[in-house]
């Protein structure tokens, strides 16, 4: 089963999403892309990714992160 995270609402916060994801490619050596208003990234990064994301992004506090868990 291949493994993805999923990061919605982050236009929200004027956040380019195409850079976003060459970002989190580069980051992570996993292919990454936008659809609508969400970057998919392909692997298991999930707990790398909600420090990266307020390391790189202040304006998105840990507050607002959420951990959805698993999804089909």
């Amino acid at each position: 089963m291949q493994r993805v995270a999923i990061a919605v609402e982050v236009a929200a916060y004027d956040i380019d999403l195409i850079e976003a994801s060459k970002f989190f490619g580069t980051k992570f050596s996993f292919a990454s892309s936008v659809t609508a208003d969400e970057i998919v990234i392909q692997g298991d990064v999930k707990s790398e990714l909600f420090d990266i994301i307020v390391e790189k992004w202040p304006q998105i506090g840990e507050d607002i992160i959420d951990d959805l868990g698993e999804q089909k």
